[in-house]
């Protein structure tokens, strides 16, 4: 690959430490030099005369940072649901019939939305609410969170759970006896798949990169990824529209049915597409109230969340998977469930990543840092949690995303976006961990980080967590992935780093997208 000099007004090679140069020079896709603009050209004829080839050079306009790196996110989901139906926002039940009955008839097949909350809507919703609406079409409505969703009738009769002898866990059932539509956990994951799987996987994950590389995110994590995303990932990446670095953590069902078949994934791919570890749930989320607590919510006082795993089958899944050269992510998100996870790697011998670890208190941070675990957070998050106080009580939402004590701690933490949940913009995860908005953020400003700190976890932090130092950083060795900014977010006021424009972004040196 021809050596390539970029150089900008500004052009930071990093975050804490933080370095300003002129420009860099990249040679087949790494950084080998970073500062004076005339050095890097000098260098760079040499390089281009010695490969025979001719010296490209990238003048720009704004500011060039590092490509941001998103430890935890859902690549096929982001761009599945960005043809779905958008329900963050809708106030009630008639609001929300009223959008499928206006939607359905441009979909094919399923009708799919993400983003109901039971407390905006004032109730829970059922497939009777859908069955007004939905013109014959199967119909799934997945929470804001992911953790539960609402299907209608059709939807519940091809997912066979119409008539089912058995009671499933994971779907609600009337005084009748028969499914209310809402579903949890495992059966709304798995009721989410059906839906996706009537999607194109190529569509799917081509649409989720641009939509990534649009917020200037050069490499992510897709967590818990099933066959049809994978499929997707494979023939982008064989064909070479794969313009993104993507770490797959495989669902736990595939990686067995590959080990079944004589399969061992681990290492499977290149520095563009590779197979890093596999995800495992120990429970639900905070909104569906299916977070493990050890003590009861606050405004559900005999409800204390679901327990997916014991620490025992933690351990035996997370041994198994290390043996085969696999990372482990183990989703946790309330404290019960965060402090079994710790124990769990820490009996497996296994020093994996918590994704989440929402609600931390001390006693549960110290088990984090004796496991020798990782943690991916979300940091908007706490933007999006204002209801958490009101769940949980304010002595315990007080550690909630507890970011700059994990630090104090000596926790290795990457910040991640967790999308299609949230927006896949870090810009909005920086502005939220420094500013700490809402009344979440209000108990806890002590948790509050510099701008600095914040991008560091967005880049150089978050490809710690994925055990990849050469990302999220422009100095020599580093990949030549830079996403490119309309302004400075160490200079802007607070409020409007959320608001700066994305340029353009690059991986190995190369143009990945630009803004038209």
């Amino acid at each position: 690959m021809c050596p390539v000099v970029v150089s900008a007004p500004r052009v930071y090679t990093g975050f804490k430490p933080t370095r300003l140069v002129e420009a860099f020079l990249a040679v087949a896709g790494r950084v080998v030099y970073a500062g004076y603009e005339a050095e890097a050209l000098r260098l760079g004829r040499l390089a281009a005369e010695a490969l025979g080839c001719r010296l490209r050079y990238e003048r720009l306009d704004g500011v060039v940072v590092p490509g941001f790196v998103d430890a935890h996110l859902h690549l096929a989901a982001v761009g599945f649901e960005a043809g779905g139906l958008d329900l963050r926002g809708v106030g009630s039940l008639e609001e929300l019939k009223e959008l499928v009955a206006r939607e359905r008839e441009r979909f094919h097949d399923w009708v799919y939305g993400r983003g109901w909350d039971q407390d905006e809507l004032g109730a829970w919703p059922t497939r009777y609410d859908l069955d007004e609406v939905s013109g014959g079409k199967p119909v799934l409505l997945m929470r804001v969170c992911g953790h539960a969703a609402v299907a209608n009738t059709e939807a519940l009769r091809r997912l066979g759970l119409l008539g089912a002898e058995k009671r499933r866990p994971g779907v609600d059932y009337g005084c009748d006896g028969s499914p209310t539509g809402l579903l949890f956990e495992d059966e709304a994951w798995r009721a989410y798949r059906v839906a996706k799987h009537s999607s194109d996987p190529v569509k799917t994950v081509l649409e989720g990169q641009r939509r990534l590389l649009e917020a200037g995110v050069t490499t992510a994590a897709t967590m818990g990824a099933d066959w049809h995303e994978a499929r997707g990932l494979l023939w982008a990446w064989r064909s070479g529209s794969l313009a993104i670095r993507v770490r797959v953590y495989l669902d736990w069902g595939l990686y067995r049915a590959m080990r079944g078949a004589g399969f061992v994934p681990a290492g499977l791919g290149d520095e563009t597409l590779r197979v890093a570890g596999v995800k495992l749930y120990m429970d639900g989320s905070l909104g569906a109230r299916t977070a493990w607590l050890r003590e009861p919510y606050r405004d559900a006082v005999h409800e204390t969340g679901r327990r997916l795993l014991s620490r025992r089958e933690l351990a035996e899944k997370a041994a198994e998977a290390a043996r085969d050269g696999l990372d482990v992510a183990v989703h946790a998100i309330g404290d019960a469930a965060v402090l079994e996870a710790a124990h769990g790697l820490l009996a497996a011998g296994v020093r994996g990543r918590v994704e989440h670890a929402s609600l931390a208190p001390p006693d549960v941070l110290e088990a984090l840092r004796s496991a020798g675990a990782r943690v991916a957070a979300q940091p908007r998050f706490v933007a999006s949690d204002s209801w958490a106080v009101e769940r949980l009580g304010e002595e315990r939402a007080r550690w909630l995303y507890p970011f700059r004590t994990m630090l104090a701690r000596g926790i290795p933490l990457g910040f991640s976006s967790d999308a299609p949940v949230e927006p896949p913009s870090p810009l909005e995860g920086v502005y939220a961990a420094a500013a700490r908005p809402g009344p979440l953020g209000s108990l806890s400003r002590g948790e509050a980080l510099d701008v600095e700190t914040a991008l560091a976890l967005y880049t150089r932090g978050s490809a710690s967590v994925l055990g990849e130092e050469w990302l999220g950083c422009l100095e020599p060795g580093c990949a030549a992935d830079a996403a490119v900014l309309a302004e400075d977010p160490l200079e802007a006021p607070l409020d409007y780093i959320p608001d700066i424009a994305v340029l353009g972004a690059m991986t190995g040196g190369v143009w990945a997208w630009r803004r038209a």
